[in-house]
């Protein structure tokens, strides 16, 4: 855990110690680590400064490859001083090495970068991962958008449970099997969200969309094996035609549909409709959208979409001639916009 080195005088104990990384990393319980220590012993602590590996907010340092771990094993060793009468320069040290070794029972170790089409099938096995940790504590929870599981907990229990995600990722790498298939861009809607994930996990495969704003209307249906692709394909099939899709499309020209989606957003339009209709999914469209119309999509119900179609017409009504665009200088934006200003 830790050296001693000479020191050149009874006031001054200089030691090597690992796993000070693990306290300096969390900021704020630093400060008041060594404030503790001072103010009960007298001595001070002096470390060397560092130039700190960037952290990804958690206090821990983002790794760069693949599957890449979030892991404390190979922290180097710092060299500390303490100063101060030579007993409670040793004093100061047990209590720095309790702390240390409070602070290393537990471990956060990140999977990274997950593939796209692995993650529904890793995701699955959360019950298998969990269980080896045992009887020990870990928690896991996941980053969806960076494709990224974190678990944190017990250090022995961690690194079990992230061998056993490791190890099902590269399992999954060489088993699955997949087929392309085209689709109305609509129905896309469909294939995303827990009801999709839950239908298709039930017979090993998983789906992966473009995003709305892409071109094209492409989908990847994913086997566990390529002996699971059928009864995948026919769950992809059931899902996409499961409701009653319409697509709304905005007057034009382009310039005036992008008025009034950016006006859309503003007033929050997307949720003032599912308010009044909960049976349908109202998606207004991207403005980054490259094609030259502008579309709401509107999931439901035959009924209760035709109801959401006609209140939208009703409301379009009135905003047709009632919009114009008006130039400002610029000096007065900030005026305009307002304190908190909405995207």
């Amino acid at each position: 855990m830790h050296q001693l080195l000479p020191f050149p005088q009874s006031s001054a104990l200089r030691v090597s110690i690992t796993g000070l990384l693990v306290v300096l990393n969390n900021q704020p319980c630093a400060g008041a680590t060594l404030k503790q220590i001072r103010d009960q012993t007298s001595v001070r602590v002096d470390i060397p400064k560092r130039d700190a590996p960037a952290a990804n907010g958690n206090g821990h340092a983002n790794g760069t490859a693949n599957g890449s771990l979030d892991d404390d094993d190979d922290e180097p060793t710092i060299p500390v001083t303490l100063v101060g009468p030579q007993p409670l320069a040793y004093e100061a040290l047990a209590m720095l090495k309790q702390i240390i070794s409070s602070k290393a029972s537990h471990r956060t170790l990140r999977v990274r970068d997950i593939p796209a089409h692995i993650l529904p099938f890793i995701l699955a096995r959360r019950a298998h991962f969990m269980a080896a940790a045992g009887e020990e504590y870990v928690s896991l929870t996941l980053n969806q958008p960076a494709r990224e599981i974190t678990a944190n907990g017990d250090r022995e229990a961690v690194g079990r449970v992230v061998d056993s995600i490791k190890q099902a990722i590269k399992v999954f790498e060489e088993s699955v099997a997949s087929l392309k298939m085209s689709l109305p861009k609509r129905q896309h809607r469909l294939l995303t969200g827990h009801t999709a994930e839950a239908a298709l996990s039930k017979v090993n495969c998983a789906v992966v969309v473009a995003a709305n704003a892409e071109e094209g209307d492409e989908v990847t249906v994913w086997g566990g094996s390529s002996s699971d692709l059928p009864a995948g394909l026919a769950a992809v099939m059931e899902l996409a035609n499961s409701k009653y899709i319409h697509e709304f499309i905005l007057p034009g020209p382009a310039a005036f549909s992008r008025q009034l989606v950016t006006y859309f957003n503003v007033i929050q339009y997307a949720e003032v409709l599912t308010s009044s209709h909960p049976g349908v999914d109202v998606y207004l469209p991207s403005l980054d959208t490259k094609g030259t119309t502008f579309g709401i999509d509107m999931v439901g119900d035959k009924p209760d979409v035709d109801a959401v179609v006609k209140q939208v017409s009703e409301f379009l009504g009135k905003l047709i001639g009632a919009t114009r665009t008006v130039t400002i200088d610029q000096l007065l934006h900030s005026f305009v916009i307002g304190r908190n200003p909405k995207k």
